[in-house]
């Protein structure tokens, strides 16, 4: 008889559904890993723990508590760029203290980014993934970055190669699930990986509820246009601002929050598109989808996105995207199946947002061929066990 299967030790510092995409990630790779029977264990923070001790057995999860280190790390601004790192080096205390090497294998799922120092213990097999992060501005847009951003994009390759001195981490991966292209292969092999050991994979899937949905109908005029995301710089939203006042009678529904909220309704304001523009806070998950029969075409002008769920669900649903040729999103679709705007400069995207939504609002035709065609990538690369399902491909047994 062959030796058991393995349990699988999920290390991610949140699993919820409450703290964005990498932690929803990690919550709904769990549940798959239950759903097929897999044997497993989350090691997650406490800060997690209401979504995971409501989800899941008192066997399935292990918490890492606040400690002082912890607290003075995170009330430091300087020093809590270390917190994932501390996280890390907890969780490998209590799988070297608590399990046996033989009978599990790690599967570091958060962070996402190629730069994270993981610290799996000696002798433990482990894969990590799907990794994408490390995104940077378009080199036309260099001059909207912060200079927090501006020296991480400086620092990356010194970094990295740092790393690969200091840590045989990534060199020594059973596989390192790669989700952002070439750009994160190419960060990982800096950081000494093996390029037999990096695998491509899709970064996140679709839910089933959303799959489930009829797809969307493009008949007659439709000049409703919908765009959401954190009111932050490096979403764009003033680029979509900027191109509904090159159009004439565009609607533009805006969903979120953020730093940048007042800044773009003043915005809104002097271009004079105040009347065309509805800033409508955070909606509930359900909400947001299901709205999306309501719109034309989903506004998706991120400057920064390492890949972009939203988009995926859209093109489930059957909401054409418009979307810049960039990062996450430019890998995500066809030409067929979504409008790409090429990142040449500020002004140029502005107007090809603006003639992108004008053309979609008055050609029912065009948006129901682009509907069908995303639905169509959809169904083939996004279903979210399919995804899943290629992520446990890479454990060993």
């Amino acid at each position: 008889m062959g030796e058991p299967v393995r349990t699988v030790l999920l290390i991610s510092p949140n699993v919820t559904d409450k703290m964005g995409g990498e932690a929803i990630k990690a919550l709904q790779f769990a549940l798959y890993l239950k759903k097929v029977g897999r044997r497993f264990k989350i090691i997650c923070h406490a800060r997690s723990a209401h979504a995971v001790e409501t989800t899941f057995e008192a066997d399935e999860y292990v918490m890492v508590h606040d400690n002082w280190f912890q607290l003075l790390l995170w009330y430091s601004v300087i020093l809590r760029p270390f917190l994932n790192l501390d996280f890390n080096r907890r969780a490998a205390g209590i799988i070297s203290w608590g399990f046996d090497p033989k009978a599990v294998i790690l599967h570091y799922i958060a962070p996402v980014s190629p730069v994270v120092v993981r610290l799996p213990p000696d002798g433990f097999d482990f894969v990590a993934g799907p990794m994408t992060g490390n995104i940077f501005y378009p080199p036309a847009c260099k001059q909207r970055m912060s200079a927090k951003d501006r020296i991480r994009e400086t620092l990356h390759v010194s970094l990295q190669k740092l790393s690969k001195a200091l840590f045989s981490e990534k060199k020594r991966a059973l596989a390192l699930l790669v989700s952002g292209y070439e750009r994160t292969r190419a960060s990982l092999l800096m950081a000494g990986a093996r390029e037999d050991r990096l695998v491509d994979v899709v970064d996140a899937g679709v839910s089933p509820d959303i799959s489930a949905h009829d797809r969307i109908r493009n008949e007659r005029r439709n000049n409703r246009f919908f765009c959401s995301g954190r009111m932050v710089d490096h979403k764009g939203i003033d680029l979509a601002l900027k191109a509904l006042a090159k159009t004439t009678d565009i609607q533009l529904d805006i969903s979120g929050d953020g730093e940048k909220r007042a800044e773009l309704e003043a915005l809104a304001t002097s271009l004079g598109v105040v009347d065309r523009v509805n800033f409508l806070g955070w909606l509930p998950y359900d909400d947001l989808v299901g709205g999306f029969k309501n719109y034309r075409a989903y506004v998706f002008p991120s400057l920064a996105e390492a890949n972009g769920i939203v988009m995926q669900e859209a093109m489930m649903i059957g909401l054409p995207v418009i979307t810049l040729r960039w990062g996450g999103p430019g890998a995500l679709s066809t030409d067929d199946g979504a409008v790409y705007v090429e990142p040449t400069d500020e002004a140029s995207v502005v107007a090809d947002i603006a003639a992108a939504m004008t053309d979609l609002a008055d050609n029912p035709n065009r948006a129901e061929a682009i509907s069908i065609k995303g639905r169509e990538l959809a169904e083939a690369r996004f279903k979210w066990d399919d995804v899943a399902a290629s992520w446990m491909a890479v454990y060993p047994d």
